[in-house]
């Protein structure tokens, strides 16, 4: 069974972006030579205002899914339904960052080992100390530890188990995904390589906005704040780049 599934295993990246033309310029084309035929890329769009369909569409071999049901839930969601085969994992990439040489082996291989979900530790493309710190702690187990950066993998079983991403969140649905996962114990594993992720947020902001800004959002969601007043707080407390 473990060799068929080493076999058989078809990869399916799934990107949700708005505005990431830059970053899939430069990612797409790595993507897909790792990929190497062995799976599918899917760019689902939430109605961005740049380029970004004409950069997938240059890419070639890339799917792109237009807006339809804006907010990386719903379209991690619907790109997820596209891909139906029972050997299909789905990979969930975020465009600002770069998973490690490799990637496709690792996921592989934890799949073969009967862990159906996980995801990387991550280090920033930054020299910064402070973000080493915050990089270093993407290793341990809990809940704060985790976030969307990583680059969640989900085999199809554990999928349909868990029936998705909740469509209603806009904001922390990682990490309600990943509750949900771990209360129906759904074996988890944080891959003990590196993902890189860009560093834009903390430069546009500071270290200390970012970490108070995430430290509050986090609260609010572990007292079960409504998804509009966790947005509008994070909006309210940081600028985006």
């Amino acid at each position: 069974m473990v060799l068929i599934l080493l076999f058989r295993m078809r990869l399916q990246i799934i990107i949700p972006v708005i505005n990431e033309a830059d970053n899939l310029r430069r990612l797409l084309p790595y993507l897909l030579d790792e990929l190497n035929g062995r799976g599918g890329i899917t760019v689902a769009d939430g109605c961005s205002q740049d380029d970004t369909e004409e950069v997938v569409r240059r890419a070639g071999r890339v799917h792109y899914l237009a807006c339809s049901q804006p907010g990386r839930s719903r379209q991690m969601n619907e790109a997820a339904a596209r891909y139906n085969h029972a050997d299909d994992v789905y990979y969930f990439v975020h465009a600002d960052t770069r998973p490690p040489r490799g990637f496709y082996t690792d996921i592989r291989r934890s799949v073969a080992d009967g862990v159906p979900m996980g995801c990387y530790r991550f280090r920033f493309d930054s020299e910064s100390p402070l973000l080493a710190i915050n990089a270093f702690f993407t290793r341990f187990g809990g809940l704060a530890c985790r976030g969307g950066d990583q680059s969640l993998f989900v085999a199809r079983s554990a999928w349909e188990e868990l029936g998705g991403y909740n469509g209603d969140m806009d904001i922390m649905e990682d990490y309600e995904i990943i509750q949900r996962a771990w209360k129906q114990e759904i074996p988890f594993r944080v891959i003990p390589r590196d993902i890189t992720v860009s560093a834009r947020k903390y430069e546009a902001n500071s270290w200390v906005k970012v970490q108070l800004a995430n430290l509050r959002v986090f609260r609010m969601y572990k007292r079960g704040a409504a998804q509009a007043q966790m947005v509008a707080e994070y909006e309210r407390r940081l600028k985006r780049r």
